[in-house]
């Protein structure tokens, strides 16, 4: 009887944990990537970004602009998730809890934005790379119709 209910036991908690949502990971980056918005090589890991959309599909980003750029054109109901790059570690970290910062560093598209995952390091970034307003003024990614 003891082992009636502790198969039982652990059968039922089998069928729990297979019930249970899985952990939606980031896709790494390949040679071959090109941004989903502006087509060039996703090149440089500090700056690339990707959303994980609900059917599996990745959309990856050369620079945070064309990502940007990307999710005001799409409905926010196809994404499942959304990574960026650490600028520091080149770690995907979740953009949910990331820091976009406006910087004078140069980046592939121009925009100066960069993602860290703490508010102390952005502050740091921030003023040891202060963003060029006129520069930002006039830079444009990516188209920005809507498909």
């Amino acid at each position: 009887m003891k082992n009636k209910k502790l198969t039982l036991n652990l059968l039922s908690a089998f069928l729990l944990l297979s019930c249970a949502p899985k952990q939606i990971m980031p896709v790494e980056l390949y040679p071959e990537d090109e941004c989903s918005a502006c087509r060039m090589s996703v090149s440089n890991a500090q700056f690339a970004s990707e959303i994980i959309n609900k059917d599996g599909s990745a959309v990856k980003f050369d620079d945070l602009q064309c990502f940007e750029n990307y999710r005001k054109t799409h409905s926010v109901d196809e994404f499942a998730a959304i990574f960026v790059k650490n600028y520091d570690t080149k770690e995907w970290i979740p953009f949910g809890t990331s820091i976009i910062v406006q910087t004078g560093i140069e980046t592939p598209m121009g925009s100066g934005q960069i993602a860290v995952a703490d508010q102390q390091r952005a502050k740091e970034l921030h003023e040891q790379f202060p963003p060029n307003l006129a520069e930002m003024n006039g830079a444009a990614c990516c188209a920005t119709d809507k498909k």
